[in-house]
């Protein structure tokens, strides 16, 4: 076989192997991916209403790690959406977009549920919950204070308040 034959074979094959590991015809639309991480933290849930602070520790370090794959997600979902020109058609998309991000969480409300009173019930737990929520609401008071977004009232004033941000 000459060169320019084997360099086909080789383009071919590596296509095929780019669609196989997650190419473009089976890429996940974002709220798919996003209703995925809503199915890992049900399965955080559901494995550690036996053992709360250790479930605790799981979700912390979960949301740590995936925390803005998901807010990617939340975001290219609504990107998506907003570029569909008909009106009825966005509308729908966004309905589905909905129905599919939050079908893990309905689905598992009870273990949900099972894990959340595990962890009222614990003290440790309910402190390592307490102090992550203290803190996260620190984070955004902080980001988002009369410094921060918070003041933004038209999207006039938005670039000069991005731009006071990074300062």
């Amino acid at each position: 076989m000459k060169l320019a034959g084997w360099m086909v074979v080789v383009a071919v094959a590596t296509g095929m192997v780019v669609t196989a590991r997650g190419g473009c015809l089976t890429r996940k639309a974002p709220d798919e991916k996003l209703a995925s991480r809503f199915e890992a933290i049900c399965d955080i849930a559901r494995e550690n209403s036996d053992t709360p602070v250790a479930g605790v520790r799981a979700l912390g370090g979960y949301l740590g790690t995936h925390l803005d794959d998901m807010t990617g997600e939340l975001g290219g979902t609504i990107a998506m959406i907003e570029k569909i020109p008909d009106d009825r058609e966005h509308d729908l998309r966004a309905r589905k977009a909905k129905e599919r991000m939050f079908a893990p969480l309905r689905a598992c409300q009870r273990d949900l549920d099972q894990f959340f009173d595990a962890v009222e019930a614990d003290p440790t737990a309910t402190a390592i919950v307490n102090r992550a929520f203290e803190r996260l609401g620190r984070t955004l008071d902080i980001i988002l204070s009369s410094n921060g977004l918070r003041d933004v009232h038209d999207l006039r004033g938005l670039p000069a308040r991005l731009e006071q941000l990074v300062r």
